[in-house]
This record gives C-alpha cells, structure tokens and sequence, in this order.
C-alpha cells in the first residue's frame, strides 16, 4: 500500500496500513526534503507491528503514484513490490539503534541486560541507544517546562 505521509505518527499510519491487511506499507513524503534524515520512529503506539515500512521521498513517491494511474489492469497485475531492507554499513559492521523511554521501566532493564551481549560483540557492532519523549497533552500545565 501506498500513503501520504499526512499529520499522523509512522506508527499510527503503518498500523492502519496493516489493519487494512497489507504486507508492505510505503510512506510518501508530503514535504520536500532529504528522507535520509528522517526517522520513521515509535510514538508509543506501535508494539505489535508486523509488516515492514519505509518511507520514498515526495519525488520518488509521486513516480509510484504517476505510474499507477496510468498502468493498465494487466500491468497492475503482474506488479510486485521488493522491499530490499538490507542495509550494508561502509565498515562491514552490524549498525543497529535501541530506542526506549521512561515509560517503561522494563526498557532501562533490558539494556542493562543486553549491555553484556553487546560488549561480547566487540567491534562487529555498533549500537546507538536512542532516547524517546513525548508530549503529554493532558498534563497539568503546573507540571510542563
């Protein structure tokens, strides 16, 4: 499936994307701007995903979008979408991030936990801990910076 980027969160519009029942879900871009800088990241809401995503940019995504409008039902029919998300660092190392917040106190456990696999790793990783916060909308504002 493709989609606009829109207003909502990655997590929430994957996850429409997968209740819609999907296999792949592909995120257009509504601004123009470098994707290479975006994070498709977690707001809370996407434990539980289970089809992979990624996100072209507005250019790249309007092509898909171009095409499909103009492609025949037999060239519709014989599309295939390959999601290649192999990503091959320029060192040879296995680059992966942990994203957690305070929310859960169980996240600060598992890297501590995970910490010793890490290290026995060695130079073959590298992993980047990663920081989430939130809004909170219904906050008392006495409580907000």
């Amino acid at each position: 499936m493709i989609a606009d980027r829109g207003s909502c969160s990655f997590a929430k519009k994957v996850k429409n994307m997968e209740d819609a029942g999907v296999a792949v879900g592909i995120v257009v871009d509504n601004t123009d701007e470098n994707i290479n800088d975006i994070v498709m990241s977690d707001d809370g809401t996407g434990a539980g995903l289970r089809i992979p995503s990624l996100l072209v940019s507005k250019k790249d995504g309007q092509k898909l979008i171009d095409w499909l409008k103009k492609a025949t039902d037999e060239e519709l029919a014989q599309v295939m979408v390959l999601a290649d998300f192999k990503m091959k660092a320029p060192d040879n190392r296995v680059e992966y991030d942990i994203w957690y917040s305070s929310s859960i106190d169980l996240a600060l456990d598992f890297i501590q936990d995970f910490m010793k696999l890490d290290r026995e790793f060695g130079k073959k990783v590298l992993m980047t801990p990663r920081f989430v916060f939130w809004e909170c909308q219904d906050c008392d504002k006495d409580y907000m910076l």
